[in-house]
């Protein structure tokens, strides 16, 4: 469950709110004039969230040494070409 709290609320009840968060498990946003400003989760969330990010970016780490190493200039020229080519085919009434 995710608690909102204001950034008044959260200092003054910071002891309480760090107790909620590990022992509870709860997650915690802290607002400041009504907008989200940080997010207060356990230790285990974040070292999920960070595990799986190193996760993705060692999957296209496997996908970038694969990809031949091509100029800029070849890379944008073929993008405009993809371009033109899918605006030429809705310009003849075939999406």
């Amino acid at each position: 469950m995710v608690e909102y709290v204001g950034a008044r609320e959260a200092r003054t009840k910071f002891a309480d709110l760090l107790g909620n968060v590990h022992y509870g498990g709860q997650v915690v946003i802290v607002e400041r004039s009504g907008k989200p400003m940080v997010a207060v989760i356990p230790v285990e969330m974040y070292q999920q969230v960070i595990a799986e990010r190193e996760a993705r970016f060692q999957v296209l780490d496997r996908i970038r040494s694969r990809v031949p190493d091509l100029p800029a200039e070849e890379v944008a020229q073929d993008v405009a070409e993809a371009i033109e080519a899918v605006r030429a085919t809705y310009a003849q009434g075939r999406p």
